[in-house]
């Protein structure tokens, strides 16, 4: 009986075991069948979620779930204001550099609206990468534990394709939730061509001696980064880099970690008398010249304006000439830029007399500095960038 009982059993198994077969078997075939997801025809958006402390700095990080040319845009992008202090820099991330763009600042929110003449924004293959970051400080009262929606407006939004068509547009809202102890809210310098040997500082909170700093594409060795202070952590870039768009992280023992991408903050020179210009935030490309023109536009509602930036180390300036029709002087101006600085003005403002002749104005630099029009309306409220050529 105890032979017969063990045949049974052996008979039993044997049975389980070819029935989980053909049961995995089917569910291979079943899965072969299903068809692949279709990929969303248009842009695919996406706010990355954040964990920052109170008093820490907040950076809204917008990506698109897989590469798509865009030539033209604008979104206004949705964060809490009960949580967040005023936006303290705007950033587009593009790795051909030639996107620009500008952002109207207001008391009815952001829009950030873009150009890209070669349209490389959005291409690029690394969809963790945000096409538009913007940073805000945390309140130092906001509530621990409290969560704020993050997103876009899409009905204030658009995105173009290479021919000028919209895309069709989805957006996957993140989170922000106030805890945690780390927090980056600055790299200096953040931007620009840096070669190796460059000191970089990594300002922010919460940083012990045992935390670690890593670069997205550079590999850092220990020997690379030090510990300052818990507000500092100092890297030595050791080969050149360009630091814009770079995605920084700091890590600390027990897994906490947060990540930056650094972007150039100059300091603005002055403030426009025109109150729409005072709410433009110029977004630079990574070109530079040492002569540029801009064409100069203007009915009863609409201007041009001149925004100019100096991304260097050292002082400099700008001559600003009106040109007629026939491409002759009517005039010029000197504008200082300190170093890292930028001015943005109404090209009415640097020309008060005279201007109704003038159908551009031609920009020269003894040192590369960056250079946008902007075209706006008064009537709407709405800037668009124009390029310098």
């Amino acid at each position: 009986m105890k032979g017969s009982n063990r045949i049974q059993t052996r008979v039993g198994n044997t049975l389980v075991f070819l029935a989980l077969t053909v049961v995995f078997i089917l569910s291979v075939f079943a899965q072969a069948k299903e068809p692949a997801p279709t990929p969303f025809p248009g842009v695919s958006l996406k706010v990355q979620d954040s964990i920052i402390p109170p008093g820490g700095l907040f950076q809204f990080q917008l990506m698109l779930t897989e590469p798509k040319p865009i030539g033209n845009g604008s979104t206004r992008p949705r964060a809490s204001a009960g949580a967040l202090g005023p936006v303290r820099g705007i950033a587009l991330n593009d790795r051909v550099g030639v996107t620009a763009g500008v952002a109207v600042v207001s008391n009815s929110g952001i829009q950030v609206t873009t150009t890209s003449p070669l349209a490389s924004f959005g291409t690029d293959p690394n969809t963790d990468y945000p096409i538009l970051t913007m940073t805000f400080p945390v309140l130092p009262n906001a509530v621990v534990g409290s969560q704020f929606p993050l997103s876009i407006d899409l009905g204030n939004t658009f995105f173009t394709d290479p021919s000028g068509q919209p895309y069709p547009q989805e957006i996957h809202d993140g989170r922000l939730t106030i805890g945690g102890t780390l927090s980056i809210s600055d790299i200096i310098p953040g931007g620009g061509l840096q070669p190796a040997g460059t000191h970089i500082r990594v300002i922010g909170s919460g940083f012990n001696p045992e935390s670690q700093v890593t670069m997205e594409g550079v590999a850092l060795a220990r020997g690379n980064f030090s510990f300052v202070s818990p507000t500092e952590m100092d890297v030595v870039l050791p080969v050149a880099v360009q630091l814009d768009g770079v995605r920084f992280r700091v890590r600390n023992k027990g897994g906490a970690v947060v990540g930056y991408f650094s972007y150039l903050r100059t300091q603005p020179v002055g403030t426009s008398l025109n109150a729409l210009v005072a709410e433009c935030y110029p977004l630079f490309s990574r070109q530079t010249f040492t002569s540029a023109t801009l064409n100069w536009r203007r009915n009863a509602n609409t201007f041009t304006a001149l925004a100019l930036q100096n991304p260097g180390a050292v002082a400099g300036q700008a001559t600003v000439e009106m040109l007629s029709a026939g491409n002759q002087v009517l005039g010029s101006i000197t504008i200082p830029l300190p170093a890292v600085s930028r001015t943005t003005r109404d090209l009415a403002e640097l020309f008060p007399q005279g201007a109704n002749a003038a159908v551009a104005v031609r920009i020269t630099s003894a040192q590369p500095i960056q250079v946008l029009g902007l075209m706006g309306d008064d009537a709407t409220g709405n800037v668009v960038p124009v390029l310098a050529k």
